[in-house]
């Protein structure tokens, strides 16, 4: 039976020099002369928009301790500490040395933040216990993806002779009826199914999740104007040094709402409010870029659509 499994462990461990060539949402929102930042509503970076989001949504007065799985260089984490006085402890787990001394030189200022250096796949589930809120924003993707099997062969009388990443698949369809595709071959987000069904399965009342999903779309009012693909199962990112894949966000879905979660799911737009000015309405429903700086604008734009979250909830907190 063949299949490839993509992972960035190796990158992240060995290879990663910068996140500065990777224009996520967060990434274009950062500096504050971000041209990104002109045509929001609000002229806050991402951290301090999230933030805001959430305090709307969540008893944020109870959570006290925080866990950031994968917090690139920090500034996520800076923004919330910022702005929510309330917290008492931040976690920050990286699989990557060199980012997660970034992110010490990040919040050197706040007291209370805890560094661990560690596959979050290889993190023994009881060290999850105690966290009010876990995120893990716009890194899903670099968890392991399989591609190229067929579906079919998943479901194999014999599965003692399986080998463990079959055995995972066949868990994860099987335990969460998971839609399978009509094609004769998938690609299947295995490591963030995973990395959900442990936060899940330690019952941490708030979980916030985002990433490029393969099931985005665009509201039928702006589909002239914002125009993204939308496939049926995740699709390969090719990135700098290593390649990524999109997210299959309703397999997520299947898995939370399996552990009693409550469920938001929308895109990025959702927080990150943008206004349709005239020269917006230019720059998007121009062929192509006039210059660097629209181009940036019109790849902020979609991604604030290519981009899903979710955000579970268990209610009743203590």
């Amino acid at each position: 039976m063949s299949y490839h499994l993509n992972s960035t462990r190796n990158y992240h461990l060995h290879r990663i020099e910068t996140l500065g060539w990777e224009l996520t949402v967060s990434n274009a929102l950062n500096p504050a002369g971000s041209p990104c930042r002109r045509i929001i509503k609000k002229n806050k970076s991402y951290g301090q928009l999230l933030y805001d989001y959430l305090d709307c949504l969540l008893p944020m007065l109870k959570i006290r301790h925080i866990l950031e799985i994968g917090g690139g260089y920090g500034y996520l984490m800076k923004d919330i500490l910022t702005c929510h006085d309330p917290v008492k402890k931040a976690t920050m787990l990286d699989i990557s040395p060199f980012l997660l001394e970034k992110q010490r030189e990040t919040l050197a200022g706040f007291a209370n933040v805890i560094y661990r250096c560690e596959d979050f796949l290889e993190t023994e589930p009881e060290t999850l216990a105690g966290f009010d809120l876990a995120i893990m924003n716009e890194n899903l993707g670099d968890f392991p993806t399989v591609t190229g099997i067929d579906p079919q062969s998943i479901f194999n009388p014999h599965r003692d002779k399986m080998d463990i990443i079959l055995k995972k698949m066949s868990h994860f369809i099987e335990k969460y009826d998971l839609a399978m595709p009509a094609s004769s071959f998938m690609n299947i987000n295995i490591g963030a199914m995973e990395a959900v069904e442990k936060l899940c399965a330690m019952s941490i009342p708030y979980i916030f999740l985002s990433e490029h999903s393969c099931e985005a779309a665009v509201p039928e009012k702006y589909k002239r104007l914002i125009r993204i693909s939308q496939l049926s199962q995740p699709e390969r990112i090719q990135l700098k040094g290593h390649d990524e894949y999109t997210m299959k966000f309703s397999h997520l879905e299947s898995i939370a709402r399996a552990f009693g979660y409550r469920i938001i799911r929308g895109p990025l737009a959702d927080f990150v409010e943008f206004q349709w000015t005239n020269r917006l309405r230019v720059i998007m429903m121009a062929p192509s870029a006039a210059n660097d700086e629209d181009e940036t604008i019109r790849q902020f734009i979609e991604d604030l659509y290519k981009y899903e979250y979710l955000l579970l909830m268990k209610e009743n907190m203590g």
